[in-house]
């Protein structure tokens, strides 16, 4: 179900293989958008060889060859690719790691499922291919971001916000989801964020009854707009319906700074409206 199930995870671990200064990866293969795009930011583009489907950023990963999508991976393409490293996700793709190392390709996989994993995680490609400087610089600039926000929202008013993720089903995020981080991060109350699960799946009556101030949302206008059928709904009656980039929101990769902006700056100037 798009790039949000696919990709909320990037804990780091490498799985029986480790590599040395002397035999840096030359031709590297990325199995999820978000390790793409991590790839190229710390200046290790020109070593990826083939993707995933759903790679995409930035417009150099579309040219090359595609080896896999979300379910599914194609040793013969996987082959052709001559790869001496695969970097691959989560125990989500099981089956798609026990392939590859039956194959006898190195394999590097990070779980990562917090906002602070991503600077961990820029570090560890770049000591992995070669470009530590600029990935420790990268990771620093990220940090130094996410702490800049915290503190900033740390004392503002709350507002209460719906994330609608996705629709149809309703569904929505909550504690142990990154996108969760970003909005207490972004001084959002979310009141659905003690659910039993990261994800959960909602009635349009809960929405109602919680009448947010906020409704987030990151597929299509169209789906944004159902809720003008409540005009008693803060949300609606405010026009507080937002549309979100979901490349920068559900992608746990450089640019969620800029998902984190957005929204940051959204909540800010509601806020100043409703304090004037």
């Amino acid at each position: 179900m798009l790039i949000w199930r696919n990709y909320l995870l990037p804990s780091l671990l490498i799985l029986g293989f480790s590599f040395s200064a002397s035999a840096t990866p030359q031709r590297i293969v990325s199995l999820t958008p978000h390790i793409t795009e991590m790839l190229y930011a710390i200046g290790a583009g020109n070593q990826v060889v083939a993707t995933d489907q759903a790679s995409d950023y930035p417009a150099e990963a579309k040219q090359l060859p595609k080896v896999a999508n979300y379910q599914s991976l194609n040793s013969e393409s996987l082959l052709m690719a001559k790869p001496d490293l695969v970097i691959a996700w989560g125990s989500t793709q099981a089956l798609m790691q026990q392939q590859i190392k039956a194959l006898g390709i190195p394999l590097l996989l990070l779980k990562s499922q917090q906002l602070d994993d991503l600077p961990k995680e820029l570090r560890l490609l770049g000591e992995q291919t070669g470009h530590v400087a600029q990935a420790d610089q990268l990771a620093k600039e990220i940090a130094a971001k996410f702490a800049f926000y915290r503190k900033q929202n740390q004392q503002r008013p709350k507002v209460k916000v719906f994330y609608q993720l996705w629709y149809p089903p309703l569904t929505t995020v909550a504690n142990g989801s990154f996108i969760q981080e970003i909005m207490t991060l972004c001084g959002a109350e979310n009141p659905f964020a003690d659910s039993k699960v990261p994800y959960p799946q909602l009635s349009e009556e809960a929405v109602l009854a919680a009448d947010p101030q906020i409704i987030f949302a990151t597929q299509h206008g169209s789906d944004l707009q159902h809720w003008s059928k409540w005009p008693a709904l803060s949300a609606v009656k405010n026009h507080h319906l937002y549309l979100l980039k979901a490349d920068w929101m559900h992608r746990l990769a450089p640019r969620i700074v800029l998902g984190i902006e957005q929204m940051c700056n959204q909540i800010n100037d509601v806020t100043k409206t409703q304090h004037k």
